[in-house]
């Protein structure tokens, strides 16, 4: 009678640990294994340890993409214009937060619990644009390129950037005052990742392959602005990838994820410089 007890309550306990490993499993299993993290889950999956920064990303106006491959990505997907762009623009929204999430609190205003296209028309409405010199770059000599100072606009629907993007990048201005406090007191984010713009075009390869004459660089402008709005990060990130890809998940996998990481690299640089400072003022 006594062993039949002894077993009775055994055997809850070993069931109960069986289903905590099975929703252990199930847990993972959803995860995506090329990368990328599902922001549905950002709460429960790869949760983020303590830390004393958290970040809200921006993603790009969908006006603000310029691609040379919607062409060949149409007949590889048959995705038509918007749908390529709207894939753009997820899909590096995405390899950011798989990136970030893995070390901050990050949230996505794109996809996810987060998602909210009103809080987005709102800062896109409270946000302007500047064509401003790369950090760590000199300023274009008199005549050495004619379209320096030009600005950069939207035309008719269309992004129109006369640009030499080894020199000037899209950065972010706020033009309401209003709008940092009215992120932070809704999200509690002291880190706002703006992306400015993408571009995607065909360059000529480097290496002479007769066979392979064009590659494909894709440029991403961005702007890392404190819940005060004082500059923590800016400027471009630009990766290569062959022509023969085609397929926006691949770009997002393979190559979006890249300029996640030095995105990370940058930001983390700019904390590291930030904190010996305030050694030395203290």
């Amino acid at each position: 009678m006594r062993e039949t007890e002894t077993m009775t309550k055994v055997f809850p306990n070993i069931t109960c640990f069986v289903l905590l490993i099975a929703a252990g499993f199930n847990l993972f299993a959803q995860s995506n294994t090329r990368g990328v993290v599902n922001p549905e889950r950002q709460d429960t999956l790869f949760a983020a340890p303590a830390e004393r920064h958290k970040i809200l990303l921006v993603p790009f106006y969908s006006k603000m993409c310029m691609s040379q491959i919607d062409r060949d990505v149409n007949k590889a997907t048959d995705l038509d214009y918007d749908q390529i762009t709207e894939a753009f623009r997820k899909g590096l929204d995405l390899a950011l937060y798989s990136r970030f999430h893995l070390d901050f609190t990050t949230m996505s205003l794109l996809q996810g619990r987060y998602k909210s296209d009103s809080v987005l028309n709102y800062i896109y409405g409270s946000t302007g644009y500047d064509y401003a010199l790369v950090p760590g770059t000199k300023a274009d000599e008199p005549g050495e390129s004619s379209s320096a100072g030009k600005n950069h606009y939207v035309v008719k629907g269309q992004l129109e950037v006369p640009v030499d993007y080894s020199q000037r990048f899209m950065d972010i201005v706020v033009k309401n005052h209003d709008l940092l406090p009215f992120l932070y007191k809704k999200y509690h984010a002291d880190t706002y990742i703006f992306i400015n713009e993408l571009d995607i075009k065909n360059v000529p390869n480097p290496s002479g392959d007769l066979d392979n004459a064009y590659i494909r660089q894709a440029t991403v402008h961005y702007s890392i602005l404190n819940k005060d709005g004082v500059s923590v990060s800016r400027g471009i990130e630009t990766v290569y990838f062959p022509y023969s890809i085609n397929v926006p998940s691949e770009i997002r996998d393979k190559y979006f994820t890249s300029i996640a990481r030095s995105l990370l690299d940058a930001y983390l640089k700019s904390m590291t410089r930030k904190e010996k400072k305030a050694d030395k003022e203290e």
